[in-house]
């Protein structure tokens, strides 16, 4: 398996929390199954690139860190929008919990401690950059919603619509490079397959991209007009 190609998809997860809280949905780029080349190159790994138990088990909390922040935003408050009240405050509560999880994974990728395996220091570290953006957007954009009017329909639209244009910046962020790096360092790679917290974030990949693509196809079929009846 590639952890690079399966768990790219997870971290789909990051611009799609921000952009849950503004009630939108980015379109993600497919990502590629390894092809049969790579999967070779890794079953024909030499033996110094075989990670120790110390290397999978600091690799182990790479990915569970990572993968926690994907699997938190599955449990996220729902907008209600019944009202201007409700959806203020139910957007307030979902950026958050998105807040609170970002910090976590954070403060997590902080206090990890040097690998075992050279060069994944500098993987956790990018890893811990691009989760401190995504932190630092959801503190802006909480407290701009935490300001917004809902007492007029026009400024509370107004006021959202900074939210959302706050919020839309999360959808520049790519971790694609972060997991690059497991392809290009054999240990690491080698560690990934066999911790069970990269496993599951593996599985967490693939069930968010279905996901994805479930949700995709209710836009596409509710954005579709009506057939009218030939008269």
């Amino acid at each position: 398996m590639n952890i690079r190609s399966t768990s790219v998809a997870v971290l789909a997860a990051v611009p799609l929390a921000l952009a849950g809280c503004s009630n939108e949905q980015p379109q993600q780029p497919a990502q590629q199954p390894p092809s049969q080349q790579e999967q070779q190159q890794q079953q024909q790994q030499p033996q110094g690139a075989q990670a120790g138990a110390d290397g999978v088990a600091w690799t182990g909390k790479l990915c569970g860190l990572v993968g926690g922040f994907s699997a938190s935003q599955q449990q996220a408050p729902q907008v209600d929008k019944t009202n201007t009240d409700t959806f203020k405050t139910t957007s307030v509560a979902q950026m958050t919990a998105a807040h609170d999880a970002a910090d976590k994974t954070v403060t997590g990728l902080e206090q990890i401690g040097p690998s075992p395996i050279e060069g994944a220091d500098q993987v956790a570290g990018t890893f811990k950059d691009g989760f401190t953006q995504v932190r630092d957007i959801l503190t802006t954009a909480k407290g701009k919603a935490e300001q917004v009017d809902t007492s007029n329909q026009q400024a509370f639209t107004a006021g959202m619509t900074g939210v959302q244009d706050e919020l839309k910046k999360g959808q520049q962020l790519d971790f694609s490079a972060q997991f690059a790096e497991f392809s290009k360092n054999q240990q690491l790679n080698d560690a990934a397959m066999k911790a069970p917290e990269c496993q599951e974030l593996t599985k967490s990949a693939v069930e968010q991209q279905q996901m994805q693509q479930q949700q995709m196809q209710q836009q596409q079929q509710q954005q579709q007009p009506q057939q009218q009846p030939p008269g």
